[in-house]
């Protein structure tokens, strides 16, 4: 049996996310509920979870607090969050798992699957460094982004990814000091995560970081020319937006 911890200061989410455990999962046990950041630390340290529910907003502080004065995370975390969109965004760039409120069941069994089937295999301490780096610093110099592979986990600078281009239902990362990293994620996911940080979308199957633009050849069927040597078709539909971005670096 799984043991499962709920942290959460709203009275409703809690037995909202208890009825949820309860329907969802017979190899999961609910060992405690809390309501703030004390309490929160002394369950975990008497009951030692497999997996903690953790609210950002507690009674006496944050989810962030609590997880702060943890030497070691030793279970698998999942955010519970209303929407929050700074906040949203750097849980998103470090990959951990999240649940929004109102409790969507679908979301609920999506996220339960993938903590029972990661518990043993994922570094959760090194996602949450990424994740305290990331809600500091919202430049994209200092922000850093966690990208899975078949083998590793790996902890990347957003400024040091020259850009990533879609293989299928993955995506490659091309790095600047010349490493591809092939991730299980659509190109999609990752525009719509990097978008803001100066990344562009300029093909359906490129997408780039304007920082590593050397030069944009009109005359030779629209390619973009990048620092590292590599050369990126433009979409005809993309280049009047990438001349525009060009011209504002």
């Amino acid at each position: 049996m799984f043991k499962v911890l709920i942290i959460d200061n709203e009275q409703n989410a809690r037995e909202v996310l208890s009825l949820q455990l309860l329907r969802w999962c017979k190899q999961s046990e609910l060992i405690g509920v809390a309501d703030g950041v004390e309490t929160g630390l002394a369950l975990i340290k008497e009951k030692q979870p497999d997996i903690v529910l953790l609210d950002i907003n507690l009674n006496d502080g944050t989810g962030f607090d609590l997880l702060r004065r943890l030497e070691q995370i030793r279970f698998k975390l999942i955010f519970v969050t209303a929407y929050d969109h700074f906040a949203l965004k750097a849980i998103k760039f470090s990959a951990l798992d999240y649940l929004l409120k109102p409790i969507d069941p679908d979301e609920f069994d999506r996220a339960m699957k993938k903590a029972l089937s990661t518990l043993e295999s994922e570094n959760q301490n090194l996602k949450l460094n990424a994740f305290f780096n990331n809600f500091k610093y919202i430049s994209q110099e200092a922000r850093k982004i966690v990208l899975h592979t078949a083998n590793s986990i790996y902890l990347i600078n957003v400024s040091d990814i020259v850009r990533c281009q879609a293989e299928n239902n993955q995506t490659i990362f091309y790095l600047s000091n010349g490493d591809q990293l092939l991730t299980p994620k659509t190109l999609k996911e990752f525009d719509d995560l990097l978008s803001g940080f100066q990344f562009m979308r300029i093909h359906k199957s490129h997408l780039i970081n304007v920082n590593y633009i050397e030069r944009f050849d009109k005359l030779n069927n629209y390619l973009l020319v990048l620092k590292d040597k590599s050369v990126v078709p433009v979409a005809v539909r993309r280049k009047n937006d990438l001349l525009e971005k060009i011209q504002k670096l």
